[in-house]
């Protein structure tokens, strides 16, 4: 059992191991992730702050929606609900062969399992990208990087 606050893979907040599943706490939990002057993360409540276990990023990709309105763009749903757009230069495949991507914010998210599925639909196989793949958005071609 994890004690405290953790964030899983698939982007779940849990408490001593456990998934936190009331929505309103949910949201306070997301809204209060920053980053700890340690390197690590943290929740802070008001003025009242604690660690957060995170293996890797908070930040997990949780959905892929297209928006259509104009030129095609794709949003990332992130753990939490926020969303923004994808940024697709900053698309790359890890050594351990999930998805990343950096958000406004500078951070990377991950992908979880169904996002990175969802996306791989649209992905090309490409040996000439470094990360073997390519993207086709708008008309135009990115390569995805490898880490």
């Amino acid at each position: 059992m994890t004690p405290g606050l953790s964030i899983d893979d698939e982007g779940t907040f849990l408490v001593n191991g456990e998934p936190v599943t009331h929505e309103r706490t949910l949201e306070v939990l997301w809204r209060g992730l920053a980053p700890a002057a340690d390197g690590g993360w943290q929740v802070r409540i008001g003025r009242e702050s604690a660690p957060v276990s995170v293996p890797g990023t908070p930040f997990v990709v949780t959905a892929v929606a297209e928006e259509t309105d104009g030129p095609a763009t794709l949003t990332l749903v992130l753990a939490g609900g926020a969303r923004e757009p994808l940024q697709p230069a900053t698309l790359r495949v890890g050594g351990d062969g999930v998805l990343r991507a950096n958000l406004s914010s500078g951070h990377t998210a991950r992908f979880s399992r169904s996002a990175q599925i969802a996306l791989g639909m649209r992905l090309a196989e490409d040996p000439s990208a470094p990360g073997g793949f390519r993207l086709s958005l708008s008309g135009k071609d990115w390569p995805l990087g490898a880490e």
